[in-house]
C-alpha cells in the first residue's frame, strides 16, 4: 500500500534527477523511460517504465498486480491526495474496436481492491488501450477514463520537454522551488494529469 510520506513531490523529482551526474545522462534514462512506453512493447516492459515514468515526476508509485498479485498493473499516488490507477493494454491489438466484457470485468475489480485499501481516496481510473468504445455486453462500476496512443504520446512529450528544463542546471545543486517552477508549464501538475491525458468512454450501442 502507497503510504503518505511527508516528502513534497519537487523534493521526489530532485532525488531523481540528482541520481545522475549530468544532464545528458539524465536525458538517457528519460529517454530509455519513455521508449517502453508504447503500444506493442512487451506488458512488463510497460509497466515498469511507466512506474519508473511516475517515479521520476514525483509520486510514490507500486505494481500491485505484479507485487501482491491483485489489483491494477500500476498505482500512482502521495501526491495532493491523487491517485492514479492504471490497467495496461498495449499489448492489445491498436486496431481493435472495443474495450471487450473481460476487460470491462478485470476494471471492475480492480477498483473494487482500490476501494477496500484506500477507501474514498481521489483515484482517476485509466485504462490503456486504443479505443474508447466500451462493449455492449461490458459494464463498468466506476468512472473509468481511456489513454489512447495519441494522449500516451502527449503526456511523453510533456515529460521529455519538461526535463529538458534542467540543460543548464546543475543537477546535484538544484532548488525545489526551480523545480516545482516547471511542473505547471509542462502541464504534469495535478490539474492537468487529472484531465488532458483521458478521454471518458463511449458505450456501444446493441
Amino acid at each position: 500500500k502507497i503510504d503518505n510520506i511527508n516528502a513534497t513531490r519537487a523534493n521526489r523529482i530532485n532525488k531523481w534527477v540528482s541520481a545522475h551526474t549530468d544532464y545528458q545522462s539524465l536525458m538517457i534514462s528519460v529517454d530509455s523511460i519513455l521508449q517502453n512506453i508504447s503500444f506493442g512493447i512487451q506488458s512488463d516492459k510497460f509497466e515498469d517504465a511507466l512506474h519508473n515514468l511516475g517515479v521520476s515526476i514525483g509520486f510514490v508509485c507500486q505494481r500491485p498486480d505484479k507485487e501482491i498479485k491483485k489489483g491494477p498493473d500500476n498505482l500512482w499516488g502521495d501526491v495532493d491526495g491523487q491517485y492514479f490507477l492504471f490497467e495496461c493494454k498495449n499489448e492489445v491489438d491498436e486496431n481493435r474496436s472495443e474495450i471487450n466484457k473481460i476487460e470491462a470485468g478485470q476494471m471492475n475489480n480492480h477498483c473494487g481492491w482500490f476501494a477496500d485499501e484506500y477507501g474514498n481516496a481521489k483515484c482517476k481510473k485509466i485504462i490503456i488501450i486504443n479505443t474508447r468504445t466500451l462493449s455492449y455486453h461490458g459494464d463498468f462500476n466506476d468512472e473509468i477514463f481511456v489513454m489512447r496512443k495519441s494522449k500516451l504520446k502527449l503526456l511523453k512529450d510533456n515529460v521529455r520537454s519538461f526535463f529538458k528544463e534542467f540543460k543548464n542546471y546543475d543537477l546535484q545543486s538544484l532548488d525545489e522551488t526551480i523545480i516545482h517552477k516547471f511542473i505547471k508549464p509542462h502541464n504534469l501538475d495535478i490539474e492537468s494529469l487529472t484531465s488532458i491525458y483521458t478521454e471518458s468512454i463511449i458505450k456501444a450501442k446493441k
